[in-house]
């Protein structure tokens, strides 16, 4: 067998792109497509059809990917040196996650930039089509890393705990809304942003908890992002449940009150897919963001930053 076919057909399975591929190599083009038929060959399958947007890899293909890139980092980690060097590393990280843990990471870049001039950091929107298959996407390497709730990862992947998450009512610093606590009539009452990032939905777990209760609220308006769910309830007499942390950081527009009624805390965390476990420079990512989002969880949890109402 020719270990050069295998680290070919893990490009292609990461570019889809026969050229983009070649480059990748350090080859040509007409060198990868030849090795292209010499694997199709060897595994007896088309592992990857031609299209109007680049090459679709058979359900063949997507069952060999994973497997592949386990094999290859074990060659990758026999070879490599044990030390790493991020000022000398070399990478793209993707990365899929809410916008809120992107802008909790936004400080740490400046400091990236400064210490691993050659490393890059790439946010990936999940859409409905990418969710029910995001192993296979993080398989293929159109995706890194993953952090959301920790109940939605699949248990093929890897995951490290991050943070528990609680949440409030916010509602913009002037808004008319004056009282000392916010009832559960009061709440109900009132017009509802509801943010879900996948967008296009108008129901989540609160709506869920008051359906119980026999109560409904009025959501207006539904958006994929909580920054623009600010920009709304800003401009509004709107309402939205907000992650407790965001909201210590929007003092300047928003005040919040507790939920008038018991919403769970949502455990976060961090997967990441077989093909990038061994990988130095991905574990040396991964222990940086585990660093920078462990700061900002201590920096708003400081009593002095509480939000008054």
């Amino acid at each position: 067998m020719d270990l050069n076919l295998l680290l070919t057909l893990e490009t292609l399975l990461n570019e889809r792109n026969v050229t983009r591929a070649a480059v990748k190599l350090n080859s040509s083009q007409p060198a990868v497509s030849a090795q292209l038929v010499r694997l199709r060959r060897m595994f007896g399958d088309p592992l990857l059809i031609p299209g109007a947007r680049g090459m679709t890899p058979t359900p063949r293909a997507l069952e060999l990917a994973p497997r592949l890139s386990e094999l290859l980092d074990g060659f990758r980690a026999i070879v490599q040196p044990d030390r790493f060097d991020p000022r000398t590393a070399q990478g793209s990280i993707l990365i899929g996650t809410n916008d809120v843990t992107q802008c909790r990471l936004a400080r740490w870049f400046g400091d990236l930039a400064q210490t691993a001039p050659g490393v890059r950091i790439g946010f990936v929107t999940a859409t409905r089509a990418m969710v029910p298959d995001i192993e296979q996407h993080m398989a293929s390497g159109q995706v890194d890393l993953i952090i959301s709730r920790r109940s939605s990862f699949s248990d093929r992947l890897h995951v490290r705990p991050l943070h528990d998450e609680s949440f409030v009512c916010a509602m913009r610093w002037d808004h008319p809304y004056r009282k000392k606590q916010l009832t559960l009539k009061d709440f109900v009452a009132m017009q509802h942003v509801i943010v879900l990032p996948l967008g296009g939905e108008f129901d989540d777990a609160t709506d869920d908890i008051l359906r119980q209760m026999g109560l409904a609220r009025r959501t207006v308006v539904s958006v994929p992002s909580f920054l623009v769910a600010e920009r709304v309830l800003r401009g509004t007499d709107f309402v939205s449940v907000f992650p407790a942390t965001l909201v210590r950081g929007m003092m300047s527009s928003l005040k919040s009150y507790p939920l008038p009624y018991t919403l769970p805390r949502i455990e976060f965390g961090m997967a990441w897919h077989v093909r990038t476990h061994l990988s130095p420079l991905h574990r040396w990512v991964r222990d940086r963001i585990s660093e920078v989002l462990a700061a900002d969880r201590e920096a708003n949890d400081d009593p002095m930053s509480r939000v008054a109402w």
